[in-house]
């Protein structure tokens, strides 16, 4: 979908927003729409052999049966009437069944545009925050393999489809580009460390099997501990050097709606007080600055001349500020005054220096010098007082004891839409997502269309499931042996009334059965499980409508199985299925970190009738299936965690290795257990 990115690119210089917006929605993981139509068809037809002949008939039986003829009338009829005319009246009398929108949404056709966009948009809960992440176009998608371009990309789209001051504004999405993949001289560029590294993990997994001696043993810790060091040092170059302060704009709305109200009149002041609050060494500018307060609207003279954008993105930056870091707010807070101001007013204000020219695109292609004298010109105001304006507020936030609570404030989950290029990354490990609950979908159709199915059990943001019936496959290839018994021993003292296949493969009617049977199915063993199924389309067909949770190796990684294929993954098939969540591994993992963060997340989010939390149960002879459930003293049980994503997040601490941490993701709809 490389054309709708070029479109996409071309509304935003143009102004187009939403137009922007849209054409990026577009642009990410058509082939899932493509499976989820090809399969609803399949299904179709599999239950009707001469679907597509009486797609036909059915309108001209209705005719003859609404007018009865005799046999020799019908004939004669027919006879009158040559070849052109019956194929124009049967053309014109052609019916077809009536799909519900969010089915022919997920169609390539008209009804994809702006207008159902923005419906789209405001049918989805509102408690939920829409972000999508897309790499720009790139012309070496249509003539190179993945593998050989996947490291070219410069920058990041990050469109804002929903969020919580945007909601009440007049702006509709918007979007703004981040610069991405720059690295110091002698760095690597952080795209070929990501790659290089995950290589490298898969590689000392691999070959753990063949350690014989203390020494190779010695070498493969050390291996692990250094690929763990760079993986954090991916994940810190994507906090300070990509997002940096524009992660603000990846955090979820707040529970507490006073702290968004409390936001807005803050910075609204700061805004009114341009001039007042700080003063400059100029006598002259002082003068013309009073002047100019004393003659200004009341509506200008709240805004200073900034646009809707502006102010939404001083919102969510303020109220992140607690996690970000004095030069990320700085840095942040001057491109949102200068690159995202009014271009037309701009223009007109610009003296152009030796390098600048007004006929720029964005506002970005000026230097910082014509874009501060512009900003001065526009807004009767030097753009360094602005910034210590802001950035003082930042402080104020930061250190006075009534916004104390607001970095530990509650949120409402964030779903990330993450361009198939930029997958591979550890989003949710990042500073803006760290503490709140995240999950990825592939496209805002998707999302959509797994919304309206389940529509019936969503409240307040949520699916509403249970843990009640659960189904589990462990370790079908027969050769996880200590994965076996300690999951085994977790299942039979935590889910006691769960029941599935351990040491052994279920047959594929099983498979399909434990998926549509279950509120919860787990799955521990290599990869993702689909081929007990016989294969993913196997999987499409039998349905699911289980929260599913797949801990084996890269469970839910897009996989190429060749070059210019489109990726598959086990959490595509499943949601083609109807699963609402997938929680898998992006990558290679080990299985005993693995096992601590499932079942962690699972003894917080499965109620249980034990009385010995899982937390505090002794788990020495663990790998041999013995667990100590009678410790000395009796300690308290850790608060239930109806929601599954804040129930991942808590289990992410549950390992000391990152590279294990960083790998869990959930993909699909935010799940709560009901019990």
């Amino acid at each position: 979908m490389s054309a709708r990115k070029l479109l996409a690119e071309q509304c935003l210089m143009d102004g187009d927003e939403a137009g922007c917006a849209f054409h990026f929605s577009e642009s990410v993981f058509a082939t899932l729409r493509t499976m989820a139509i090809y399969r609803d068809e399949q299904i179709k037809l599999a239950n009707d052999n001469l679907r597509k002949i009486t797609s036909y008939i059915k309108p001209v039986q209705e005719i003859i049966e609404a007018n009865p003829k005799t046999d020799d009338q019908l004939i004669d009829n027919l006879i009158k009437i040559n070849d052109i005319d019956v194929t124009g009246v049967l053309d014109s009398i052609k019916t077809d069944d009536e799909l519900p929108f969010h089915q022919r949404y997920l169609k390539f056709s008209s009804e994809n545009n702006i207008d159902n966009f923005r419906r789209i948009l405001k049918e989805l809960p509102k408690e939920w925050t829409v972000i999508q992440l897309t790499a720009p176009y790139n012309p070496n998608e249509n003539l190179k393999q993945m593998d050989e371009f996947r490291t070219e990309v410069d920058s990041i789209y990050l469109s804002v489809f929903t969020n919580d001051y945007l909601d009440d504004s007049n702006l509709g999405p918007f979007t703004i580009n981040i610069p991405a993949n720059r690295h110091k001289e002698g760095e690597r560029p952080l795209f070929t460390e990501l790659y290089s590294l995950l290589d490298e993990n898969y590689k000392t997994i691999e070959n753990a099997q063949f350690l014989n001696n203390k020494r190779l043993v010695q070498d493969y810790w050390a291996k692990r501990e250094d690929i763990d060091l760079r993986m954090k040092s991916v994940i810190n170059v994507m906090d300070k050097e990509w997002l940096g302060g524009w992660g603000s704009l990846l955090t979820g709305k707040l529970i507490d709606t006073k702290w968004k109200e409390k936001i807005k009149s803050t910075v609204q002041n700061t805004v009114s007080d341009w001039g007042v609050l700080f003063n400059s060494s100029s006598p002259r500018y002082l003068q013309e600055r009073f002047d100019f307060l004393h003659t200004a609207s009341s509506h200008s003279l709240r805004l200073m001349g900034l646009n809707e954008k502006q102010m939404i993105l001083l919102y969510n930056l303020m109220e992140s500020c607690p996690v970000l870091s004095s030069q990320q707010l700085k840095s942040c807070i001057r491109k949102i005054l200068t690159e995202h101001g009014n271009t037309e007013r701009f223009r007109q204000a610009l003296t152009c220096c030796e390098s600048c020219s007004k006929d720029f695109n964005l506002l970005n292609e000026l230097c910082l010098k014509c874009l501060s004298k512009c900003f001065e010109a526009v807004h009767h105001f030097t753009l360094v007082d602005a910034i210590r304006a802001f950035s003082q507020l930042a402080i104020q936030i930061k250190d006075c004891n009534e916004w104390a609570t607001l970095k530990k404030a509650k949120r409402h989950p964030v779903i990330l839409i993450v361009d198939e290029a930029l997958d591979t990354f550890p989003w949710e490990s990042t500073a803006a997502l760290r503490e709140h609950p995240a999950s990825r979908m592939e496209n805002v159709h998707f999302l959509y269309h797994l919304y309206k199915l389940h529509e019936g059990r969503v409240a307040a943001g949520h699916y509403v499931a249970s843990g009640g019936a659960g189904r589990y496959v462990i370790n079908p290839e027969k050769n996880l042996d200590r994965m076996e018994k300690r999951m085994k021993s977790f299942v039979e003292y935590w889910c006691e009334s769960w029941r599935g296949c351990t040491g052994c493969a279920p047959t594929p009617e099983q498979f399909i059965e434990y998926l549509n049977e279950a509120d919860i199915f787990l799955y521990c063993g290599h990869g993702d499980g689909c081929r007990c199924a016989g294969g993913g389309s196997v999987v499409e067909g039998g349905g699911a409508r289980s929260v599913c949770v797949l801990a084996g190796c890269g469970s839910v990684r897009l996989c190429r199985t060749q070059p210019r294929r489109p990726p598959r993954a086990a959490h595509l098939h499943l949601h083609v299925a109807g699963s609402p969540m997938v929680v898998g591994m992006l990558w290679e993992v080990t299985d005993l970190e693995v096992d601590k963060v499932v079942t962690t997340m699972m003894s917080l989010y499965v109620p249980s009738r034990q009385a010995l939390p899982w937390s505090a149960v002794g788990k020495t002879k663990w790998s041999q299936g013995i667990i100590d459930v009678s410790p000395p003293g009796c300690p308290a049980r850790p608060p239930h965690e109806p929601q599954l994503l804040r129930a991942l997040g808590a289990a992410r601490a549950s390992t000391n290795f990152i590279m294990i941490a960083s790998s869990v993701v959930a993909r699909g709809l935010p799940v709560k257990n009901y019990q």
